[in-house]
C-alpha cells in the first residue's frame, strides 16, 4: 500500500504529532465509551439515561426530561397508586408483550404486582399516569430494563431535536470533518504558524524601539 503524499512531505516531528493527535483523539473517544460503560455497571442496567419522547406520564414527567435508570431486583420493585402516583415508575421492552411493541422502551408507573410460581417470575401492571386506561399486557421480570432514581427536567430536549430532525449523525461528520481538516492543515502547513509568531515578534520589537527613542527624546529634552 502507497504511503499518502501527504505523510511523505511531512517531517519526524509532524508525524510525531499527528500519531499523538490520533492517540488524544482514540483516547477520547474510548474514554467517553468507557465512562459510559462504568456507569452501565454501577447502575446495573443497559441503559442508564433515558430521554423522556411521549406525555404518557404527565405532569411529573415531561417530553424532554433526561431520567437516569438502575437496575433493580424485581422483587424490589413496588406497586403504587395511579391517582396518587406513588410506587416504582420503571423502563420496560414492549417486545413479545405487546401485539404491536414500539422501539423505544416505555416509562410507565407500576400499579400492581403479582408473583407467578409456575414459572417463579414476576409481573407487573403498568400504567401511563397521563393515560385513562393500564397497558395492554402485563410486564414480566425479563422484560424491565429498571427503575427510574434521579429525573433531570428538559435536559433531553436537544437530543430529541437532534434525532427528529435527522441531524444527529450529520452534525457529528461535519464537526469531525471540521477538525480532520483543522489538524491536517496545521500538520502540513505549520510554517504559516511560524510566519505569524515572526511577524507578531517584528511588530512587537518595532514598538518597543519606538517607545525606546520617545523616552531617550524625553530625557534629552528634544
Amino acid at each position: 500500500m502507497k504511503t499518502p503524499q501527504f505523510w511523505q512531505n511531512m517531517s519526524k516531528k509532524q508525524r510525531k504529532e499527528a500519531i499523538n493527535t490520533i492517540i488524544i483523539v482514540v483516547v477520547v473517544i474510548g474514554g467517553t465509551f468507557g465512562a459510559m460503560g462504568v456507569v452501565k455497571l454501577a447502575l446495573h442496567t443497559n441503559i442508564p439515561l433515558v430521554v423522556v419522547t411521549s406525555e404518557s406520564m404527565l405532569p411529573d414527567i415531561e417530553v424532554g426530561d433526561l431520567l437516569i435508570v438502575k437496575g433493580m431486583d424485581p422483587s424490589e420493585i413496588v406497586a403504587g397508586d395511579h391517582e396518587a402516583r406513588n410506587g416504582s415508575i420503571i423502563i420496560y421492552d414492549t417486545n413479545g408483550i405487546w401485539s404491536h411493541p414500539i422501539s423505544q422502551p416505555v416509562v410507565h408507573r407500576v400499579i400492581n404486582v403479582s408473583y407467578n410460581e409456575a414459572d417463579g417470575k414476576y409481573y407487573f401492571i403498568t400504567q401511563g399516569d397521563n393515560n385513562s386506561f393500564p397497558d395492554p399486557a402485563p410486564v414480566p421480570e425479563d422484560n424491565v430494563m429498571g427503575v427510574v432514581i434521579h429525573q433531570i427536567p428538559k435536559l433531553g430536549k436537544v437530543k430529541i431535536f437532534l434525532d427528529s430532525s435527522g441531524l444527529t449523525w450529520v452534525l457529528i461528520v461535519i464537526l469531525s470533518v471540521l477538525l480532520v481538516i483543522s489538524i491536517i492543515q496545521d500538520l502540513i502547513h505549520p510554517e504559516e504558524d511560524e510566519e505569524k509568531s515572526q511577524e507578531e515578534k517584528k511588530l512587537e520589537g518595532k514598538k518597543t524601539e519606538t517607545i525606546s527613542s520617545e523616552s531617550n527624546s524625553h530625557d534629552l529634552g528634544i
